[in-house]
């Protein structure tokens, strides 16, 4: 195969991998009411009583900016309650709110979870190939131009 076709082949895989993400996002909005970002947000959420902003930045690869802009989506659905905390009043601590509580409840599927579910029937070898190649991908579209992440 010439560099052109293997190219287009890499570009056209690209591709498939943002379609099948953009149409399970507007699955979970049509469903729920809610993007990926702000499911993975809240499930994370789900797991602890209360957390800070920088901690749920780090826990799911996103800057503290952009989980700030989700956060403040997720309040004006009353999906989260911000509060101060107690012993360092500049951290802001973010909590789910019953009613999120009961949609996390209905186990909405997130793509990562029927992507992993194939993922661990591969064996060893295969799953450290992708995730090599996957890693390589990630570096390779990481650039301070497009992505701000830290």
């Amino acid at each position: 195969m010439d560099n052109k076709n293997l190219n287009e082949e890499v570009l056209a895989a690209l591709r498939q991998i943002v379609r099948a993400m953009s149409i399970h996002s507007k699955s979970l909005v049509k469903h729920y009411g809610l993007t990926f970002p702000q499911l993975l947000i809240l499930q994370e959420l789900s797991h602890t009583n209360q957390i800070s902003i920088g901690e749920i930045a780090r826990r799911i690869s996103l800057s503290q900016a952009t989980v700030t802009d989700i956060l403040d989506r997720l309040e004006t659905k009353n999906l989260i309650i911000r509060t101060r905390n107690n012993l360092d009043r500049r951290q802001v601590l973010i909590k789910i709110t019953p009613k999120a509580k009961d949609i996390i409840s209905k186990n909405p599927s997130l793509l990562q979870e029927e992507f992993l579910a194939e993922f661990n029937k591969l064996q060893k070898w295969e799953q450290h190939l992708i995730l090599s190649s996957v890693e390589r991908i990630a570096s390779m579209m990481k650039t301070k131009k497009y992505l701000k992440i830290k």
